[in-house]
């Protein structure tokens, strides 16, 4: 019909306007080849400037563009270089210091020095600098253990960066299929309330003409306004679902395509699963981490129970303006060691040996965390796919009963509140089957997500900062074939 459409107007743009003259001879004839192909060419233009479809926006891109923009991944990667900026603090350590001291000043001086010469009542201008180079020999491990802290500290980061990414991407998911999800029903939510109107019509129009009771007209009335009321309620859903895709992804949704779920993709077992999780998740590779920080932390709190050993160089010039200046050149080796500072180092300790507990039982929450989140939406995609097939065959049933009970209400064998019924029960059938399709992909989803695998799965990379100081790799993508052959 469409096409018919557009013949029809392209032939009216063919014939010739009053605009386009019609000289005579040969300018004639090539007058009438021109206008015609310039009111074809004048057409086709303006179709194919207003009929551009939008650009279609697929779940891996609105994740990678969720993955570049949302607020919660930046804040981890602007942590992760805080925490690449504290190693090199760390390391600066084993560098020498170089200090330079200058001061100038007047001073008055009552000494043997000045008394001798009378002088003990002037005042002097007193001028002095120095510069001093140490270089630490040994702090008892204390630079190494800051060192192996703050490399700890850049692998927890990364893996937060990962974990967080992951995190933001399975939400991404959620959202876009939502949207996706809350437009079928509203397609659904508006064909119902089509054939209520339909039957609604039918009923007034016997109603009308006195054929009808019109206890039948005010339950087909009742149940309009219901069939009105649910497709309000579903657009204002799919509104709220199209805020929080917008919120997460940074730009309202266009044009979404509808994934399938990657079946193919997904472990043969819920144990292969909880391994794979075990192993790879980065929450769990950030509270690992995290152990190893608190432990580096214990040994660097150590470091006060040896002395330090500094060589130093120094040289200085002073002039008091007494007896003209004085310059030093020194070579010193430095010792320090403390031997009361009223039990605050061993309280130290105590306080980091009390934070590796405490890092270790935040590892074994976040390992059960990890456990249990993965069991549970494993469970979730089994149950989703078997009931899959339950709900097909009841919105399959149920839309073969509407078909048989609006013909046998045509020949009087069924009452309206059977069809209204009938109505209802496919209705809810469809909003049950589309909820049931896109739980399966959901689920399917999750179950990657849980074995902090989804970017690997959707094909987005992460960020750059999810790389952690050790050369941490990302997690090992699951490959069917290989499970296949361990069995």
């Amino acid at each position: 019909m469409a096409g018919r459409m557009i013949a029809g107007i392209a032939q009216r743009l063919i014939v010739p306007k009053a605009g386009c003259k019609q000289p005579s001879g040969d300018r004639k004839q090539s007058m009438n080849r021109n206008c015609p192909l310039l009111a074809v060419l004048a057409f086709a233009s303006a179709l194919a400037g207003t009929a551009a479809p939008a650009a279609a926006q697929s779940l891996q891109e609105a994740v990678e563009q969720a993955i570049r923009t949302n607020p919660e991944v930046l804040a981890t990667t602007y942590n992760r270089e805080a925490a690449d900026q504290g190693l090199k603090q760390a390391r600066a350590g084993y560098l020498p210091r170089v200090d330079i001291d200058a001061a100038i000043g007047k001073e008055q001086r009552d000494d043997v020095e000045t008394r001798l010469l009378g002088l003990n009542r002037t005042t002097f201008t007193h001028r002095t600098a120095s510069v001093t180079l140490s270089q630490m020999l040994f702090d008892g491990f204390a630079v190494r253990s800051e060192v192996a802290r703050q490399r700890a500290r850049i692998d927890s980061s990364a893996n937060r960066v990962a974990s967080t990414s992951e995190d933001v991407a399975l939400r991404v998911v959620g959202a876009y299929l939502e949207v996706l999800r809350r437009q079928e029903t509203v397609a659904a939510a508006t064909d119902n309330l089509e054939s209520h109107r339909r039957i609604h019509d039918q009923i007034k129009l016997r109603s009308d003409r006195g054929v009808g009771r019109r206890a039948d007209l005010y339950q087909a009335e009742s149940r309009l306004a219901l069939a009105q009321d649910n497709l309000r309620s579903e657009q204002s859903n799919l509104k709220d679902a199209e805020v929080a895709y917008a919120r997460l992804v940074g730009a309202p949704p266009n044009v979404l395509v509808k994934p399938v779920a990657p079946e193919a993709m997904l472990p043969p077992t819920e144990r292969f699963a909880l391994d794979t999780a075990l192993a790879n998740h980065p929450s769990l590779a950030a509270a690992e981490a995290d152990v190893a920080q608190a432990n580096a932390h214990y040994d660097a709190a150590k470091a006060a129970l040896w002395p330090r050993i500094d060589l130093e160089l120094s040289a200085s010039h002073d002039r008091d303006g007494v007896l003209g200046p004085t310059n030093d050149r020194r070579v010193m080796l430095r010792l320090r060691y403390n031997l009361f500072q009223g039990g605050a180092d061993k309280a130290h300790i105590g306080e980091a040996h009390a934070q590796i507990r405490e890092a270790e039982e935040d590892r074994n929450r976040t390992r059960l965390e990890i456990a249990e989140g993965e069991s549970h939406a494993y469970n979730a995609y089994v149950t989703a796919r078997d009931r899959l097939v339950v709900l097909k065959q009841y919105v399959d049933s149920s839309a073969s009963t509407r078909e048989a009970y609006l013909l046998q209400f045509g020949i009087g064998q069924r009452s309206l509140l059977d069809l209204l019924n009938a109505e209802n029960e496919y209705y809810s059938a469809r909003i049950d089957y589309i909820s049931g399709q896109y739980a399966e992909v959901a689920s399917a989803y999750r179950v990657f997500a849980g074995m902090g695998q989804l970017l690997d799965t959707l094909h987005v990379a992460r960020p750059a900062q999810a790389w952690g100081a050790g050369g941490m790799q990302p997690a090992v993508a699951f490959d069917r074939r290989a499970s296949d052959l361990g069995k």
